[in-house]
């Protein structure tokens, strides 16, 4: 009875297994495809600056472009703006996809709270992101603005903050050649003041052709350098600043969107005569939208979370100060307005006042004191933000860790309390399938990145076949023991085999009690680190599978070793009968 209420109990937690993570996976992407900013809709006073000397701004993006690339030589013309103009690196932040990256160069914000989905989700499936952005800032100091690039940007720039538009559909060099032209014909139009351009077949080079290393990421890179080499001959740096970045890296094999140095590092670039030449420190991605609006004289955008680059900008002492003056208004308005979305109430802080001793001293000619105390006071604003989002974090993680530790504990003591006289085999076996597992995951070439996941849709597939081969090989090293020690009891080779499946699905889900612990079953309003999202993934489809194919593979095993063990008991029958004897009515 005992071993077959085992037998019952671990059918039951595979279903259970099987089931939860199913409906979890759901749940999980779900939540990231629809991913919500607490912030959404947020939006403050734009009023403009008044600086002296307001430039107009030439944004080029360049999609697949890392400080690897620019490092390897095979973009002159970049190279030469980099050499006479203000050049760094962008240190970005994952997730390192396209949409949110580039919404991250227009609105100054993290992926957290930019209003793009943390995953590049299809066109068709993409809503209208309505988060302020540069184009909206511009718009409110009385600016005219273009936009030329892939079609994903009329979701991500809403039309009426723009004045002139193209828009391409596809990626490549027929669509990078179709936008460099309309590029040309905007750079022409003296009455706009921000134009960004947004080059494509350099990310599509590295993902679909064979990576950053492939010769067709070469070609791109070559012809991506002779437009901007055309571009940069037509812009008169005299009344216009010439910022060249990129959205994003990728790996050698073609895969972006996790935290390796190749796919966050880029190049920021900035020529004119507002620009202050020289090669500087890294900086934020979230530094280039301020620093774009200041040069255009208008507000920051409402969720920007960096900071504005005036070691590369020529700007008189006041223009400097009012800049940092507007900036740390939008931080603590920010502040307040994440405070209110995710406790209900706005933070107690001396730093309007605060604000208002800067502006005051601005008034009294003492421009340089002010900028240091606004700046003091935009540092202690970023500190309040980042301290409400990590209480509230650990408010949220403290029940869900322990209601974890409370799972993982009882599991574990009721697999030791029922095990079986073959635990030592089975634990050996489960060693052998683990290791296998990761063994074929190395052998195929996977980094343990989010960079490796190039399908969500091929993703799955992949590790099933590696859970099938180890869990096979798993379940024929328990066959051919338990053949050895020719054990007759068919409800204890059940119960072998369906401890081998629980405690192989136990330890591919471990990973999952980690993920609810930082972030629940589902995504609300904080995104996971990238680490924990890749294992999450993956323990989501590994314990799945494991624990479908657990409910599965004992009873071939139990039933070809019964039929081995019967064999066996037959032929040993027939051995140990004497024989007749051949003349029995002969007597000697």
């Amino acid at each position: 009875m005992k071993k077959s209420f085992s037998v019952i109990l671990s059918i039951i937690v595979l279903a259970c297994g099987a089931l939860g993570t199913f409906f979890w996976t759901q749940a999980f992407y779900g939540s990231i495809k629809n991913f919500r900013s607490p912030l959404a809709g947020i939006k403050f006073d734009d009023s403009p600056l008044i600086v002296s000397k307001p430039t107009g701004v030439v944004v080029v993006v360049i999609s697949g472009l890392s400080e690897t690339t620019l490092e390897d030589n095979v973009l002159p013309s970049l190279t030469q703006i980099s050499q006479t103009g203000a050049s760094a690196i962008i240190q970005g932040e994952p997730p390192s996809n396209s949409l949110t990256s580039k919404m991250g160069v227009i609105t100054g914000a993290p992926a957290e709270i930019n209003g793009a989905p943390p995953i590049d989700v299809p066109l068709p499936e993409l809503s209208l992101v309505d988060s302020d952005s540069i184009f909206a800032a511009a718009h409110a100091a009385g600016l005219h603005t273009a936009l030329a690039g892939p079609e994903d940007w009329r979701r991500l720039a809403p039309r009426n903050d723009l004045d002139e538009t193209f828009f391409v559909e596809g990626a490549g060099p027929e669509t990078d050649q179709l936008i460099f032209e309309d590029a040309q014909l905007l750079l022409q139009d003296n009455s706009l003041d921000l134009i960004l351009i947004n080059f494509t077949q350099l990310a599509s080079a590295a993902q679909y052709q064979g990576g950053t290393a492939g010769p067709a990421y070469q070609q791109a890179a070559g012809q991506i350098d002779a437009y901007l080499g055309q571009l940069y001959q037509s812009i008169d740096l005299g009344r216009r600043v010439l910022v060249i970045l990129g959205d994003h890296g990728f790996t050698a094999a073609g895969g972006h969107g996790g935290a390796e140095p190749e796919v966050l590092r880029r190049p920021l670039l900035m020529i004119g005569d507002a620009v202050v030449p020289g090669s500087f420190s890294d900086v934020s991605a979230n530094d280039v939208a301020p620093t774009i609006t200041t040069l255009l004289g208008a507000a920051p955008p409402s969720l920007a979370q960096g900071r504005i680059l005036f070691e590369m900008l020529r700007l008189a002492e006041a223009d400097h100060t009012l800049a940092q003056l507007a900036l740390t208004r939008q931080r603590i308005e920010l502040m307040q307005a994440y405070s209110v979305a995710l406790t209900g109430q706005e933070t107690t802080t001396p730093l309007p006042a605060e604000l208002e001793q800067a502006q005051l001293a601005f008034a009294q000619k003492n421009a340089s004191g002010a900028y240091q105390l606004a700046r003091l006071a935009q540092q202690t604003a970023d500190a309040n933000i980042a301290a409400v989002r990590r209480q509230q974090l650990q408010a949220e993680q403290l029940p869900r860790l322990a209601l974890a530790a409370v799972v993982v504990l009882v599991w574990a003591a009721v697999m030791w309390r029922r095990r079986g006289r073959y635990f030592g085999l089975i634990l050996m076996a489960t060693v052998l399938t683990v290791g296998l597992y990761h063994v074929l995951y190395q052998l195929q070439g996977f980094e343990y990145s989010l960079s490796t996941v190039t399908s969500f849709a091929d993703w799955p597939f992949s590790i099933g076949r590696r859970i099938t081969v180890s869990l096979l090989a798993g379940g024929g090293f328990i066959l051919i023991l338990l053949m050895l020690v020719n054990e007759p009891d068919w409800i204890t080779l059940l119960g072998t085999g369906y401890g081998f499946g629980v405690l192989v699905t136990f330890i591919f889900a471990l990973p999952l009690f980690w993920a609810y612990w930082q972030h629940g079953v589902a995504v609300t309003w904080a995104l996971p680190h990238v680490d924990v999202a890749f294992w999450q993934i993956n323990a989501l489809f590994e314990t799945m599978i494991a624990a479908t194919l657990g409910l599965l593979l004992p009873w071939p095993i139990m039933l070809l070793i019964s039929f081995v063990g019967l064999v066996r008991r037959s032929l040993d029958k027939s051995q140990t009968q004497p024989k007749s004897d051949a003349l029995p009515g002969l007597r000697l």
